[in-house]
C-alpha cells in the first residue's frame, strides 16, 4: 500500500482538477444523450463510469498525488485498499482524503437537487387531483415496494427485515417524472386527465418515499443497535419507536413549514435581489437537512422538506432562477460521482446481470399493475389505466440519490459493519435505474394516442379557463412583453418564460394561476376568484400600450422614421468615408452569414409586391433547409408589410419578419431592372429586393442584417452598380466582399 502525505493546498488542487474534468465530462456526455433523445442524467452517469476509478480515471498520472490516477480511489483496484490518511467507506471503497472532499461536494449537490424537486412540487395539482393522486401513488408505492423487497428475499436469502431487502424495496418505490413530464408536454398532454394524475401521483410517490426513506433508515439503526452484530432477538419496541419517530420529524417538520412559509417568503423579500435571497433559501435548505441527519434522517429529506414549504409561496420561481446556475453546476457532478461508484467489473458476474434485469422487469411491473389497477376504478378505461402506470416507470435521479444513501449507510451482517449495497448491489440499482429510463420514453409514447382514456368525460369546476385573441404573433409578443412588465412591477413572482412549452406561472401571496400562450392566444388558467383580477391586468396592459403607441405616433411616423433612418446611414457613408470602410467589412460578414447564394435570382418574374415576396420565397424554399414552413414565412412577410412598408429609396426593399417558419436566418437576392411602381419613400420604381428571414425566439442577426443591407445599398451609385452585375458570382459578391471605391 503507497503511503504518502498531500498538503492541504495540493489536495486543493486535485480536487481542483477534478472538479474541472468532471465538469466538461458531464456537460459532453449529458448533450450527446439529449441529442439521442434520452435524458442527460444517463450521459452524466456514464460519464462518471468512463472517467472514474474503474476505467480512464486509474490511468497513471507523473504527478504528486496522481501516481494511481486522477480518480484512483485504491491503489490496488483488486483488493480496494484504502490510498491513505482518514477514509470515508463507501460501496466497499476508501475515499482518500481529497476523494471525500469530492464526496461531500456531490451530496450538496444531491441537497440541492431535492430542494428543488421540493420547490417544483405543485402542491394545487396536489390538493385537486389527491383522491386519485393519492390512489395511483399508494398502489405504485405498495407494488413496487414488495416486488423490490421481495426480490431481495429471494436472491440474497433474506427476510423482509433486513436492510438490503427494504432497500430494494425504497429504490424500487422511486418515481422521477421529469421524462414523463417532458414527453407529456411533447404530445400536448399535460393537462389531460392521465397526465394531470401522473404528476399528482408523482408528488405522493415522492412524498411517501421520503416517509419510507425515513423509515427504513431508523429501522436499520435500530436492527443494528438491537443486535449489536450479533445474533439475538430484536427489540421491536424500539425499532417501532424510531419509526414513529422519523415520521413523526418529517411529518411535523412539513406542516411547522407548511405554516410558516409565508412569514419566511416576507422576510427573503427583505432582499429585495432574487439572487440574494434564492441564496439565502437554500441556506435554509442546507440547515434543515443538516438538523435531519443529527435526528437519524438523511440530509435530503430535510432539503425536500424545505423545498416543498417554499413551493407554495411567490418566492419559489425566484429561488428556482437565482440557483440555476448553481444547479447546472452541482447537481451533474452529483451524478458523475455516483457513475464514479459503479464498479462495472461487477457487470460481467452473470449473476449481477440476472439480477439486474429481473430487478428492472419487476420495477416496470410493479409501476404498471400497481399504479393501473387504481386508475381503473377512478374513471380511467383500459387504456387511460395503461397510460397512467406507463408513465410512473422512470427511476432516474431519484433511485439513485438513495442508492447513494445506501451505499454510504452502514449495517451489520455476520458481525461485521458493511455498506448496506454494496458493489453487486450498488450495480444492480445502476442496471434497473438506465433500463426503467430508457424503456419508459418508447413505451409512453407509443401508448399516448388520441383515443380517450377516460370512461367519462368530467369538467373541474374549480379551475376556469379565460382566453384572449390576438391578430397576429407580432401584437401578441408586445402584449406578452408589456404584461410581464406589469406583474414585476406589482411585485408578482413569474417562472421562467419557457418557450417550449409556452406556460407561465404566476403567483403573490395568496394568487396563483397560469399562463398558457396558445399560437397567438393567451389563456389564463386560474380560480374563479381571480378572474377578475385577470381581465383588470390586462385591461392595464391594453390601456398601457395604447398610450405608448399613441405617444410613438406623436413622436414620429414610421414612414418618417424610415427615411430619416435610411438617409443617416447614406450621410454615414458620404462623410465619414474610414468609419464607413470599417462598416461595409462588418456589413459584408453579416450578409454572407445569411445570404443563400442559390437564391439570387438575377431577372424576377413577378408583377406585384406580394408575387415578388412569393417568388423569392419559393426559391428560398428550393434551396435551403432553413424554410421550415413556406406558407408562415409569406404570412409573417405580408403581417409585416401592414405594419409599414419595406420599401425604401434607391430602387431598395428590404422585405423581412420574424418567424417560427424558418430554423435560422436565412436571405435571398431578387433584381428587376425595369422596377415595379410600389409605394416606395420616393416614389420611384423598386428595383432591388432584399429578403431576409429570422426564427422568432433566436437571438440570430436579425436587426443586423437590416442595417447591414441597408448601408451597402445607401448610396445611389451603389444601388445601380449592383443592376449592372451580370452574374449571381458578381452580385453575391457585392454583398459579401464589397469595398467602397475611392473617392467615392
Amino acid at each position: 500500500m503507497l503511503n504518502f502525505e498531500l498538503s492541504t493546498l495540493q489536495q486543493t488542487a486535485v480536487l481542483a482538477l477534478q472538479l474541472g474534468i468532471i465538469i466538461f465530462a458531464a456537460k459532453f456526455c449529458g448533450d450527446l444523450t439529449k441529442k439521442l433523445k434520452m435524458p442527460s442524467v444517463l450521459g452524466e452517469i456514464a460519464a462518471g463510469i468512463i472517467i472514474g476509478p474503474y476505467v480512464l480515471g486509474a490511468i497513471p498520472i507523473p504527478l504528486h498525488g496522481l501516481e494511481h490516477g486522477l480518480f484512483g480511489f485504491a491503489s490496488n483496484l483488486g483488493t480496494f485498499q484504502p490510498l491513505h490518511g482518514a477514509a470515508v467507506t463507501l460501496n466497499n471503497i476508501s475515499f482518500s482524503t481529497y476523494h471525500s472532499s469530492l464526496y461531500a461536494i456531490a451530496t450538496l449537490g444531491s441537497i440541492l437537487l431535492l430542494f428543488i424537486s421540493g420547490l417544483e412540487t405543485d402542491l394545487r395539482m396536489f390538493f385537486r387531483y389527491s383522491v386519485v393522486g393519492t390512489l395511483v401513488g399508494i398502489g405504485g408505492v405498495i407494488f413496487s415496494f414488495l416486488f423490490g423487497a421481495g426480490l431481495g428475499m429471494f436472491m440474497l436469502k433474506a427476510s423482509i427485515m433486513d436492510p438490503r431487502c427494504m432497500f430494494l424495496g425504497i429504490l424500487c418505490t422511486a418515481t422521477s417524472v421529469g421524462i414523463t413530464a417532458r414527453i407529456l408536454s411533447e404530445k400536448k398532454k399535460v393537462d389531460s386527465p392521465e397526465g394531470v394524475t401522473i404528476l399528482a401521483a408523482a408528488v405522493i410517490d415522492d412524498v411517501l418515499g421520503i416517509i419510507c426513506l425515513a423509515i427504513v433508515l431508523g429501522l436499520t439503526s435500530a436492527l443494528t443497535s438491537a443486535t449489536g452484530g450479533a445474533a439475538g432477538a430484536v427489540a421491536w419496541g424500539k425499532i417501532g419507536l424510531i419509526a414513529l419517530k422519523c415520521f413523526g420529524i418529517w411529518l411535523g417538520a412539513t406542516v411547522l413549514g407548511l405554516l410558516v412559509a409565508r412569514p419566511l417568503a416576507k422576510f427573503l423579500h427583505l432582499y429585495h435581489s432574487p439572487a440574494v435571497f434564492g441564496v439565502l433559501a437554500f441556506g435554509l435548505s442546507l440547515i434543515l437537512a443538516g438538523l435531519f441527519e443529527q435526528s437519524g434522517l438523511a440530509m435530503i429529506i430535510g432539503a425536500y422538506v424545505m423545498g416543498l414549504s417554499l413551493s407554495k409561496t411567490d418566492v419559489s420561481f425566484a429561488i428556482q432562477h437565482a440557483l440555476h446556475p448553481i444547479y447546472n453546476f452541482m447537481v451533474p457532478i452529483f451524478f458523475v460521482v455516483m457513475g464514479m461508484l459503479v464498479d462495472i467489473r461487477v457487470f460481467a458476474d452473470m449473476d449481477v446481470l440476472k439480477m439486474g434485469l429481473l430487478y428492472s422487469v419487476l420495477a416496470v411491473l410493479a409501476k404498471v399493475l400497481g399504479c393501473a389497477i387504481p386508475a381503473l376504478f377512478m374513471n380511467f378505461n383500459v387504456r387511460g389505466a395503461l397510460r397512467v402506470g406507463v408513465g410512473m416507470i422512470p427511476r432516474g435521479e431519484v433511485a439513485l440519490i438513495i442508492a447513494s444513501i445506501g451505499a454510504s449507510t452502514m449495517m451489520m451482517l455476520n458481525g461485521q459493519q458493511v455498506p448496506i449495497l454494496d458493489s453487486k448491489l450498488f450495480g444492480v440499482v445502476i442496471i434497473m435505474t438506465l433500463a426503467t429510463t430508457v424503456v419508459a420514453p418508447p413505451m409512453l409514447a407509443a401508448v399516448l394516442t388520441d383515443k380517450k382514456g377516460v370512461r367519462k368525460e368530467t369538467q373541474d369546476m374549480t379551475i376556469v379557463h379565460t382566453p384572449f385573441r390576438f391578430p397576429s404573433a407580432f401584437i401578441s409578443d408586445i402584449v406578452l412583453q408589456r404584461m410581464i412588465e406589469i406583474f414585476e412591477q406589482e411585485e408578482y413572482m413569474l417562472s421562467t418564460v419557457d418557450k417550449s412549452s409556452g406556460i407561465i406561472q404566476i403567483r403573490k401571496d395568496n394568487l396563483s394561476f397560469a399562463l398558457m400562450r396558445e399560437g397567438n392566444d393567451f389563456v389564463f388558467e386560474s380560480n374563479p376568484s381571480e378572474v377578475p383580477f385577470i381581465h383588470a391586468i390586462m385591461y392595464e396592459t391594453f390601456v398601457d400600450l395604447h398610450q405608448t403607441m399613441g405617444k410613438l405616433k406623436e413622436l414620429s411616423s414610421p414612414a418618417q422614421a424610415q427615411k430619416e433612418i435610411f438617409n443617416a446611414t447614406a450621410a454615414v457613408a458620404t462623410e465619414q468615408r474610414s468609419a464607413a470602410d470599417k462598416n461595409n467589412k462588418v456589413a459584408c460578414s453579416i450578409m454572407e452569414k445569411a445570404l443563400c447564394k442559390e437564391a439570387i435570382i438575377m431577372k424576377l418574374k413577378a408583377t406585384t409586391k406580394e408575387e415578388v415576396i412569393k417568388e423569392m420565397l419559393d426559391k428560398l424554399s428550393a434551396e435551403s433547409k432553413d424554410i421550415l414552413d413556406k406558407e408562415k414565412c409569406y404570412n409573417d412577410i405580408l403581417e409585416r408589410e401592414k405594419i409599414i412598408t419595406t420599401c425604401m429609396q434607391n430602387g431598395v426593399a428590404i422585405p423581412h419578419a420574424r418567424t417560427e417558419g424558418v430554423g435560422d436566418i436565412v436571405a435571398a437576392i431578387g433584381l428587376n431592372p425595369a422596377g415595379y411602381k410600389f409605394d416606395s419613400m420616393d416614389g420611384k420604381p423598386t428595383n432591388i429586393f432584399v429578403l431576409c428571414l429570422s426564427n422568432k425566439d433566436s437571438s440570430g442577426p436579425h436587426i443586423e442584417f437590416i442595417a447591414a443591407a441597408a448601408s451597402l445599398l445607401a448610396k445611389t451609385e451603389d444601388a445601380e452598380a449592383l443592376l449592372k452585375a451580370k452574374t449571381v458570382d458578381d452580385v453575391y459578391n457585392f454583398f459579401t466582399k464589397k469595398t467602397p471605391k475611392k473617392g467615392a
